[in-house]
Formats: structure tokens, C-alpha cells, sequence
């Protein structure tokens, strides 16, 4: 089927009815604007909790030393891989299934995902038990990790009662709860250092911030779940099954995107490794952007995918369309940027980053594109498509940056994040494509962003101007530039307000 023919509605499965939900806002025309708006209030919500990552890190350096700061550290990375994995990507697969079903049955499956994710938080906290008992962890230090990791089983409680609110389309709330859980650790942490506390009531921060946002939480979410624990295997199961593709695409995601890093290591010099580690941590923050901005849509499309094909098409078009945009205004601050942010970030020793980051900057057009198009499968239920596609990034990225990096050094390591990032692009556009291809994207939009870029990439490049005026003066030339060319989607103009639509 052509994009053409897209327009033909794709019914709704005969067994369950496309008005089923009644969550009315998933089907009305405001959902786009709720998406678009809620997406714009996540990322500034996630610039303020870096910041204040910054300023725990800094307390706790100093506060703890090298090497309590080492088992602190370790600890809840630790707990973070086991919660990962335990979590087995069912939060992404709730919202979809909360976004699809109703009733009963959605209660059943609710009742079901709770038990499941209790039971296997309960088992990720052994697993953490077990491994500190190995490690020989002294016996504050084991209470630390245990306590931690029992925090996961907070965190699985407040994170199933934000289903309904994901659902529900109120993502600035969402973007709240994110924040406040920042926020409350942050005072936590400054509280204790000032009492001079040690590495155990650091690490009890954790369960605690987590236990406390579960009331507030459940309170947001007003009854729209049951959260009674189902413990029916066979029905666990079921929730297993088709999370399993897409659990393994997020870890190997996630483990790709570190690759280069760590490959660049072991080929390159330590001068060299540690020119790009600046340059990528600059990278991985940044790229975690078009997932907060894309991912609030995902109830929308999952709901579109089983009531109205022709509406998944035309908000899938219209995320492709923004985030392309988005993602070439990201690469021009890298490009024109660059000295400044590493300057601020790394200091003056890492000036030779600032050109790596510039080459890696580029990757920033397909991490906002391919975001898009990930959860468009994921809406669809397509978790193969997604795990096959990470998972030749993650064979282009150990082979590119082995090769790359090995010979070029840093700068090599960041052409290899681009071979690695557009081929993930790339695999989710031909899984779009061949299973569902009156989905493709129309590319009209690209000659005009282009052409809308090229002023503004002389401009970031320009000689004899510092680089945070670069960096204004490109991104003002690249948004007159879309407004010209009509590249910006009508539905992303009429949320602006009226003075500004009357410019445009």
C-alpha cells in the first residue's frame, strides 16, 4: 500500500469495539495539543532535574570521597540495571494496553501487571542481596544496597499509578511527579550531608523519596486503577510474552549507546577516550530528549493503532515532521555550540572535545527522528521490528568505533555514534515500512528543512563569533528559515498564540 493510500481506516479487531475506552480525551481533537504541549513541559522539567543532578553529584564528591563515593555509586547502578531488567519494558507495554482496552478485562490486566512486576522487583531485590553478600559488602553498605533495592518495589507501586495518568494524556503531571522526585532527593541528600551522614542513610533515600510519592500519586491517578496484586501465572505469562522483544530491544538500546564509550577505550588512548567522554556525556543527555518529548504520545497512537488507522498515519506523520525539525535545531547548537558547552561542562583541559561533539551533534537529527517511529511500532505491538533494528546499531557501533576510533581517535568515536544512530533510524523506518507501509512518512518536509539549515549552518560555522552568539543567531536564522518555507505543521502553529501565528 502506497502513503497515498493510507487513507483507508483500518478497522478495529471484531472482538473488541473502537469506542470501547472511556477515556474520551485519546479521542478527541485536543489529544495533539495535550501531546505537543505536555512534550514541551517534560523537556523543561528534564533540563531543571539535570541541573539538580549536577548539584547532588557535586555534594556527594565532595561529601563522600573518592571511595565512598565509589560504593555509593556502584550500589545504585547496581539497583538500576535489576530494575531495569525486572521491569522487563511492561511500564511502556501498560500504557499501551491500559490505552486499548477497558472494563473488566483491562482491570484483570492491571491486576495482573501489579502482581507480575511486585513479584520480580521482589526477585531483582534478592538478586541485589545476593550479589553484595558476594562482594563482600561491609554490613552497612549491604543494608544500603538492600535498602535500595527494595526501593523498587516502592517505585513499581507509584510507577503502575501513573499508568492511567499516561493514559489520560496529562503529561505535564507526569513531568511533575518526575520532578518532584528529584527534587525531594536532592533536599534529602543536602540534608544528610550537612548532618555529615555516611553512605546507608544516603542510600535510604531512595525507598524513601519513592514510598512518599506513592500517596500523591494514587491520588492523581482518582481510582483509575485497581492495584489489587493478581497472582495468575497464566495471565503473567501473557504479559510476558509480548514484552519480552521489546524488553530486550530497550536493554540492547540502552547497552548500544554506551558502546561507543567503552570500545573507544580499550582502541584509542587515554587522552583520546577521554576527549570523547566529554563529548558524550553532552550526547546522552541530549538524546534522551525526543524519548520525553515523543513517548507522552504513545497512549494517543497506541489508541489510534486499534480504532483508526488513518489517524495513527496522520500523527505519525505529523511526530516525523516535528521531530525532524527539532532534531536538525538540536544539531546546529551542537555545531555552533559546542566550545561553549564543553567550556561550561568540562573546563578548559577538554577543548578538543568541543570538535568531537560537533561531528556527534549530527547524530541528534536521527535520535529525534527514529524516536518517533519507535514508538509508532510500539503502538502496533511490532517489538520485533524494534529489537532487530538495536540490534544492528549495536553491531554498527562495536564494529565502527573498533575501526574508527582505533585510527582516529575521538573524533572517530563520534562518526561511529552517527553510522550507529542512523543505522537504529534506519532499521525502524524499513520495519515501519515493510510491515505497515501505509505508515512510510511522506518526505516532502525535507528539502525544506534543509534548505531552511543551510544559512543557518554558515552561520554556526561562521569565524570571529563566540559561540553562544553562533549559536543564537543560527537557531533564529533556522526558525525564520521553517517559517518561510512552511515546514512547520499547521496543527504545531495554531498552539501558538495569536500574535505569533499572525507573524508566521
Amino acid at each position: 500500500m502506497s502513503v497515498q493510500d493510507a487513507s483507508v481506516v483500518r478497522p478495529a479487531p471484531p472482538d473488541r469495539p473502537a469506542s470501547a475506552s472511556g477515556l474520551d480525551v485519546l479521542d478527541s481533537a485536543q489529544a495533539g495539543g495535550r501531546v505537543v504541549r505536555g512534550g514541551v513541559v517534560r523537556a523543561v522539567s528534564y533540563t531543571l532535574m539535570m541541573a539538580l543532578s549536577v548539584l547532588s553529584v557535586a555534594l556527594l564528591t565532595r561529601h563522600l570521597g573518592v571511595v565512598r563515593f565509589g560504593y555509593y555509586t556502584t550500589v545504585l547502578s547496581l539497583v538500576a540495571v535489576v530494575a531495569a531488567v525486572t521491569d522487563a519494558g511492561m511500564t511502556a507495554v501498560g500504557v499501551r494496553e491500559f490505552s486499548v482496552r477497558s472494563g473488566a478485562e483491562r482491570d484483570q490486566l492491571m491486576r495482573d501487571l501489579f502482581g507480575l512486576r511486585i513479584a520480580l522487583s521482589a526477585v531483582g531485590a534478592l538478586l541485589v542481596a545476593g550479589f553484595a553478600l558476594a562482594a563482600g559488602y561491609s554490613t552497612a553498605l549491604l543494608a544500603g544496597a538492600v535498602l535500595a533495592s527494595l526501593g523498587t518495589v516502592a517505585l513499581v507501586v507509584q510507577h503502575t499509578h501513573t499508568i492511567p495518568i499516561a493514559a489520560q494524556l496529562r503529561i505535564g503531571t507526569l513531568a511533575a511527579l518526575e520532578l518532584a522526585r528529584q527534587a525531594l532527593s536532592v533536599a534529602a541528600i543536602v540534608a544528610l550531608v550537612a548532618l555529615g551522614a555516611g553512605v546507608l542513610p544516603l542510600l535510604a533515600v531512595v525507598p524513601a523519596v519513592n514510598l512518599l510519592l506513592i500517596a500523591p500519586t494514587a491520588r492523581l491517578a482518582r481510582h483509575g486503577i485497581s492495584l489489587r496484586v493478581g497472582v495468575h501465572p497464566r495471565g503473567w505469562l501473557s504479559l510476558l510474552r509480548p514484552t519480552v522483544s521489546y524488553s530486550l530491544a530497550s536493554a540492547v538500546g540502552v547497552i548500544y549507546v554506551y558502546t561507543a564509550q567503552i570500545v573507544t577505550s580499550l582502541v584509542a588512548s587515554e587522552q583520546q577516550s577521554g576527549v570523547f567522554a566529554a563529548s558524550f556525556r553532552i550526547f546522552v543527555v541530549v538524546g534522551g530528549i525526543p524519548y520525553l518529548l515523543v513517548g507522552g504520545a504513545l497512549p494517543l497512537l497506541a489508541r489510534a493503532a486499534r480504532d483508526d488507522g488513518e489517524r495513527l498515519r496522520y500523527a505519525s506523520a505529523r511526530i516525523f515532521e516535528v521531530s525532524l525539525i527539532l532534531g536538525v535545531a538540536a544539531a546546529l547548537c551542537m555545531l555552533a555550540g559546542a566550545q561553549f558547552m564543553i567550556a561550561v561542562v568540562a573546563g578548559p583541559r577538554y577543548a578538543a572535545s568541543a570538535a568531537v561533539l560537533q561531528v556527534q551533534g549530527l547524530a541528534l537529527i536521527a535520535s529525534f527522528v527514529l524516536a518517533g517511529w519507535s514508538f509508532a511500532l510500539v503502538s502496533l505491538g511490532r517489538y520485533r521490528g524494534v529489537l532487530l533494528a538495536n540490534l544492528a546499531a549495536f553491531a554498527v557501533s562495536c564494529c565502527a568505533t573498533a575501526v574508527l576510533a582505533g585510527s582516529l581517535g575521538a573524533h572517530g568515536a563520534a562518526l561511529a555514534t552517527v553510522c550507529a544512530e542512523s543505522t537504529l533510524a534506519l532499521g525502524l523506518f524499513v520495519a515501519l515500512a515493510r510491515n505497515d507501509p501505509w505508515l512510510r512518512p511522506g518526505l516532502a518536509i525535507v528539502p525544506k528543512v534543509a534548505l531552511a539549515a543551510s544559512p543557518a549552518a554558515a552561520l554556526a560555522l561562521a569565524p570571529g563569533i563566540s559561540s553562544p552568539v553562533r549559536t543564537l543567531l543560527a537557531l533564529v536564522a533556522y526558525a525564520l528559515a521553517i517559517v518561510l518555507t512552511r515546514a512547520l505543521p499547521g496543527e504545531v502553529l495554531e498552539l501558538l498564540p495569536a500574535r505569533a501565528r499572525r507573524a508566521a
